[in-house]
């Protein structure tokens, strides 16, 4: 990489880092510090997590394809004020409805698609894997800085400081836009081919693309399913509720190992071409081990670090593989409906561990998880 793909891959990391901690962070603790609100109840609570995503989803395509006419950074800095805004609601409300307006409105700025875009666009192809695994770092440290910091901020600055700490990194967020990150070279190209463009619809639905639409659908719909069972899993295994995260720590930092290997040192052709395949087999032995022997700690944890190294690879190389077969011309559009497809999942993984796990108990929620594995394997090996 030159100076400024670097300087690019790591002001977009910080943008995605501290976006979605500022989003995390107030996951450990709303579910219970929510029912101390104004007209706090489980069901609002509940509907203040889940709000996030579903505007995420409404607003992905619409900035994707905004973005292609008027420009990336554009988007992304009205994303970011929108965020910005949300968590201004957020902090300075004593109801449970201004919980739910504020993290509506942040949900609003769904930017995560135009941001992909706008790195492909900086990026040459040859360094864009690496950019891209850049980017899956900074979401799966998000992640975990999250399940440690936010507990530890509320107990000493206060439930509503999170918010204020969002707002904070929505500031840090748009001053790193504006001054580090260039325009999209491409932006031209985008708006003249914009109109023509919009014809070629049918391009959305070829059976590659769609492949890691339906691929990053699923993987979150997982991923979701098991953060309601494993941590109830771990207990009865003998590990204690405050000792998970050194679980997901060594996990995360295992899994990322691997894929800096894979990444940077594994120049196999062969096996590249077919590391979605290889990936979603991984998932398929990971919950076929746990249907068989969900109460074992060390199994548990073996079963999680093979899913979390699948996990990261695809997070890497669905995005990939979509920016080497997507125009520039269409590219916004094409990262908006796949990030929109990642939310989907989120949605329907939190709905649906909840009804699951109200028929059904854990061994045969794991064989469920196993078979759906499977379809999806064979639906993506055919494509």
């Amino acid at each position: 990489m030159n100076f400024i793909e670097l300087q690019v891959t790591f002001s977009l990391f910080v943008v995605f880092l501290f976006r979605m901690l500022g989003m995390f962070m107030v996951l450990p603790v709303l579910s219970e510090y929510g029912m101390s609100f104004k007209d706090g109840s489980h069901f609002l609570v509940g509907l203040s997590i889940g709000i996030y995503g579903i505007t995420q989803v409404i607003f992905q395509v619409p900035y994707g394809i905004l973005s292609d006419k008027f420009g990336r950074k554009r988007l992304i800095i009205l994303g970011l004020l929108m965020f910005l805004i949300g968590s201004f609601i957020a902090a300075d409300t004593d109801s449970i409805w201004g919980i739910i307006v504020g993290r509506a409105i942040q949900g609003s700025g769904a930017i995560s698609g135009v941001l992909m875009a706008l790195l492909s666009d900086l990026i040459r192809e040859e360094h864009r894997v690496k950019a891209i695994s850049a980017i899956g770092a900074s979401f799966a440290l998000s992640f975990l800085f999250s399940i440690v910091s936010g507990p530890l901020v509320f107990e000493y600055f206060g439930f509503f400081s999170i918010f204020w700490i969002s707002v904070f990194f929505s500031v840090l967020c748009i001053f790193t836009v504006i001054f580090f990150i260039p325009e999209s070279k491409n932006i031209e190209l985008q708006k003249n081919q914009y109109c023509s463009s919009k014809k070629s619809s049918i391009f959305f639905v070829r059976s590659k693309i769609f492949r890691c639409y339906l691929g990053i659908f699923c993987l979150h719909c997982l991923l979701m399913i098991n953060f309601m069972i494993i941590p109830h899993q771990l207990i009865l295994s003998g590990l204690s509720l405050n000792n998970h995260w050194k679980v997901y720590l060594s996990i995360i930092a295992s899994s990322f190992i691997f894929l800096f290997f894979v990444v940077f040192f594994l120049k196999s052709k062969r096996i590249l071409k077919n590391i979605i395949e290889i990936c979603i087999f991984f998932i398929f032995c990971s919950f076929f081990i746990l249907h068989a022997c969900n109460k074992n700690l060390f199994v548990l944890i073996c079963s999680l670090q093979l899913f979390f190294i699948a996990f990261n690879l695809l997070e890497v190389f669905f995005p990939s593989f979509l920016n080497k077969e997507a125009p520039i011309s269409s590219r916004g559009r094409v990262m908006s409906i796949y990030s929109t497809s990642q939310f989907l999942g989120v949605f329907f993984g939190g709905v649906l561990s909840g009804w699951l796990c109200s028929f059904f108990d854990v061994s045969e929620i794991f064989l469920l998880e196993t078979l759906f594995v499977l379809f999806w394997l064979m639906v993506s090996f055919f494509s």
